[in-house]
């Protein structure tokens, strides 16, 4: 997976900075991705897109070699 500006964080701290952020480059400030939560203020639309598009692309190939199975 590429390079991306956003960061791993517990649903705790996702939690928090729904509740106190006043800033984003976009219009979301966390995601949440198969339990895992990122803070994804620092980056503008077109880079939360390619995000989540690897994200995707991750999850996609981790079913098709068998490594996960969908639930």
């Amino acid at each position: 997976m590429r390079f991306h500006k956003s960061k791993k964080i517990s649903a705790e701290d996702a939690q928090q900075i729904r509740e106190s952020a006043t800033s984003s480059l976009n219009e979301h400030v966390v995601i949440s991705h198969n339990d895992d939560w990122y803070d994804v203020r620092g980056m503008t639309s077109s880079e939360l897109a390619d995000f989540v598009a690897d994200l995707l692309r991750a999850e996609n190939a981790a079913i098709e070699s068998g490594l996960t199975t969908p639930h």
